[in-house]
């Protein structure tokens, strides 16, 4: 008789149990993952070639595709944003940098604000800390802290929690417990894909989660992304488009996003033109639309 832990009946996989086991498959790929054939094998405790079996015919029904060893997502969407930030870094980087720039003209001094953790809110940083502007900042990324504390003009606090060697942030029960009784002028985060129809867009749950929380406690909210990140697609709606104040971004949005942007009164800040050619980024001027 077939056990529940692993035994004949979950190799040969049952309608049921097969059926289950495709579920909690596409599941997993949906969130943005690609998860190896032995990884589920391991999981669910049958063979390889049963796991090879359900990619299959998951790829049979337009459900999923299938890569070297393992399965992706049939709406493939960026994984860009699941690498370490060091790699991070590297990918659009002038774009992300002509974003950064733009969002200067969100700091004034004497604010207090919330930096969220991003590979493009690291130059955000870098950007504030070749600037004038003396601000109370305080972020769960470790690199942000170390470089807007190093200009000497920012009291810098970087919250406690798990810490992440991939991301070099801290997160986890602590960060969100030490927030409960803070309060912020401005909170300025990063996102994965910004769409016209879902809003800001991230990788995990666990990234709504702390924006939310962070939103709650924050006078105004801007997303600082730029343009290869519009019309992306990602697991998880962050927040809707509504629920913002500013998009800091290198170029114009595209037309549907433009127009949803529009609806819902986010203002749109822009590098000037003359900006584009300037390298150290100091005190530059942005444009603002609607």
């Amino acid at each position: 008789m077939a056990g529940r832990n692993g035994g004949s009946a979950a190799g040969r996989g049952g309608p049921v149990i097969g059926a289950e086991r495709q579920r909690v498959i596409l599941e997993l790929i949906n969130r943005g993952e690609i998860v190896s054939v032995g990884d589920f094998a391991d999981r669910f405790g049958v063979s390889q070639e049963t796991i090879r079996r359900d990619i299959r015919s998951l790829e049979d029904a337009g459900r999923l595709r299938r890569v070297h060893g393992g399965a992706a997502p049939k709406r493939t969407f960026d994984l860009t944003a699941r690498r370490p930030v060091v790699e991070r870094l590297a990918v659009d980087r002038e774009a992300k940098q002509r974003a950064a720039r733009a969002a200067l003209a969100l700091f004034e001094d004497e604010m207090s604000v919330y930096l969220g953790a991003s590979s493009t809110m690291l130059m955000v940083a870098e950007e504030l800390a070749r600037s004038e502007r003396t601000l109370t900042i305080t972020t769960n990324m470790i690199d942000i802290a170390m470089v807007t504390a190093a200009s000497g003009r920012c009291a810098v606090t970087l919250l406690g929690g798990v810490v992440n060697p991939q991301t070099r942030t801290v997160g986890g029960f602590e960060l969100l417990k030490s927030l409960e009784h803070r309060l912020f002028d401005l909170y300025v985060f990063g996102a994965s894909a910004v769409s016209a129809t879902h809003g800001v867009l991230g990788p995990t749950m666990g990234h709504n989660v702390l924006v939310r929380t962070l939103c709650d406690r924050s006078h105004r909210i801007a997303v600082v992304a730029d343009s290869a990140k519009f019309g992306r697609r990602d697991a998880h709606v962050v927040l809707p488009l509504d629920a913002i104040d500013v998009l800091a971004t290198d170029a114009p949005p595209p037309r549907d996003l433009a127009a949803a942007l529009d609806r819902a009164n986010v203002t749109v800040l822009l590098p000037r033109q003359s900006e584009n050619s300037t390298a150290d980024g100091t005190d530059s001027e942005s444009t603002a639309s609607r």
